[in-house]
């Protein structure tokens, strides 16, 4: 498989993470694990002609092996899609929608190019935002999930209920659950096939060896050693 990730431009970046491009090359026989990130993506199949949107995710998604085929994503930071796509994203979380759904005129998937989407994006895109929503969100992603969501709201003058309705519409999840996805992408991101997992649950703040565990599997669809050992 080849992955490359590309910059937008100025005008963009504070609300696209990345456009990507994947194709599958002819030998390929393993299937891709696909982590939760709290992003949402556009996805562009080239070799099918067929384009998606890809709410945030809550669990892994697993793709077969598809030699041949090719790909050009647009990934959008957490909680910034619903501003192109407009609508709550909580109606595509864990979901992969046909785009012609959710936009009347769609870009050619055979014709996609970085330039064609960014012009899309910028004609399709609404700033308006609550201000408070989005520095919940830093917060959370810089306290890699730590942060406690109840003490958040109070200091950014806001109620925990709305909050949670504003992460459901810009985000696709809950503020807890974006936190939670948050914990464990650092931890996946620091731990190791023959680590020790004891120690390592507790480092990242988790009850125990048993609750990582039970994390893996909820949020990789499976266990710590089967990931590590089949994603070197």
């Amino acid at each position: 498989m080849t992955y490359r990730e590309l910059r937008p431009t100025a005008a963009l970046q504070p609300w696209v993470e990345c456009y990507w491009t994947r194709g599958e090359d002819a030998d390929t026989r393993e299937a891709n694990r696909i982590l939760p990130d709290g992003c949402a993506d556009l996805v562009f199949d080239l070799t099918r002609e067929e384009a998606f949107a890809v709410g945030t995710m809550t669990t892994a998604l697993v793709l077969p092996p598809s030699p041949g085929q090719r790909f050009f994503g647009v990934r959008f930071r957490p909680g910034r899609a619903a501003a192109f796509l407009r609508i709550p994203l909580a109606e595509i979380t864990d979901a992969r929608v046909p785009l012609r759904e959710l936009w009347r005129d769609v870009p050619r998937p055979d014709r996609i190019n970085c330039d064609d989407i960014e012009r899309e994006l910028l004609r399709r895109l609404d700033p308006e935002r609550d201000a408070r929503v989005d520095a919940a969100i830093a917060r959370i992603i810089d306290s890699d999930g730590a942060e406690r969501i109840e003490p958040l709201a109070r200091e950014l003058g806001i109620s925990r209920q709305h909050l949670a309705r504003q992460f459901l519409h810009h985000v696709g999840v809950s503020p807890k659950t974006f936190a939670r996805v948050m914990r464990f992408r650092r931890l996946v991101s620091r731990a190791h096939a023959d680590a020790d997992w004891a120690d390592v649950a507790a480092r990242h703040g988790y009850y125990d060896q048993s609750h990582l565990i039970a994390e893996f599997r909820a949020l990789a669809g499976t266990t710590p050693n089967a990931f590590h050992f089949s994603n070197p």
